[in-house]
């Protein structure tokens, strides 16, 4: 077969001219990642490729600082053309030595959970996938929740901080710039919730959502779902049951798939505030 003479060649940086190529990894193992949500998580963060010999694109792997203590992993993805054959490993490790001593999670598939445990990530927890097309919420709309303003956002990323445990104040940015945000509070008051909705995959994906408490969750995860009645909607949450996964459902979004979260090092601290739904499955 022509795809046993394939051999890696070597690995460099990803750029933004390699979109496309990635884009078409990630659709040829059916993941729903537009060429934008490339662009989204490349603007954020660093990539990898794996080339052949012929510096065709075989394989994909990023990472994501968040602070001096936390990263994040994810989009590894390896041709099946070119698997079994150390590509993924190779890609990880160099991932590794430029995330220094930096705590890091991840995402496992479960063709991947060998791989990583291997490599000293254990299980944290699991994150379950809801999407569907959004059916209006039957509870009454919240007047705590409003849409951000300028003055809120320096409250929602010490939110956002305090519920993942590092910085993504670069990642807020980019989703200011691409997405929706409501918070949970008065006018003028700092917030105790948020939410951001924007484009993602085959519509669009409410996250992260960051509350106290999982009625103030479902309070902010309710405006997106009243505003895309009838839309596909996704979120990701590390919720298996309770009053949020009750409402998730209730609002037409079905569960399709339950991955494993993995980390590799010291937990950092994280609470009161939670995530009760994630960015996308990669950034956390």
């Amino acid at each position: 077969m022509a795809g046993s003479t394939i051999e890696l060649n070597r690995l460099r940086a990803m750029e933004p001219g390699d979109i496309d190529a990635v884009h078409a990894l990630s659709v040829e193992v059916r993941w729903p990642h537009r060429p934008d949500d490339w662009r989204f998580v490349l603007e954020i963060g660093h990539g990898l490729v794996a080339t052949d010999e012929g510096g065709r694109v075989m394989g994909s792997a990023m990472w994501w600082p968040f602070g001096e203590d936390l990263a994040t992993i994810g989009m590894v993805i390896v041709s099946p053309r070119l698997q079994g054959r150390g590509t993924g490993r190779r890609l990880m490790r160099e991932i590794f030595a430029a995330a220094g001593t930096r705590t890091i999670r991840l995402v496992a598939t479960a063709a991947g959970q060998r791989l990583y445990e291997s490599e000293g990530f254990r299980a944290s927890q699991t994150i379950t996938q809801y999407q569907g097309l959004a059916e209006p919420p039957s509870l009454p709309e919240d007047p705590r929740v409003r849409p951000a303003e300028e003055a809120d956002w320096a409250a929602i990323a010490r939110l956002d901080a305090e519920a993942i445990g590092g910085d993504r104040a670069r990642m807020l940015a980019e989703l200011k710039r691409v997405g929706s945000a409501v918070v949970l509070g008065a006018p003028g008051a700092a917030p105790d919730g948020f939410a951001i909705c924007r484009p993602f995959g085959r519509g669009r994906v409410i996250g992260p959502i960051v509350a106290r408490a999982p009625e103030d969750a479902i309070a902010l995860a309710a405006f997106f779902m009243r505003a895309h009645e009838a839309m596909f909607l996704r979120v990701d949450t590390p919720e298996r049951e309770g009053a949020f996964v009750d409402f998730v459902e209730a609002c037409g979004l079905a569960q399709v798939d339950r991955v494993v979260q993995m980390t590799r090092g010291t937990p950092p601290a994280t609470g009161p505030a939670r995530t009760f739904g994630l960015t996308n499955q990669a950034l956390g």
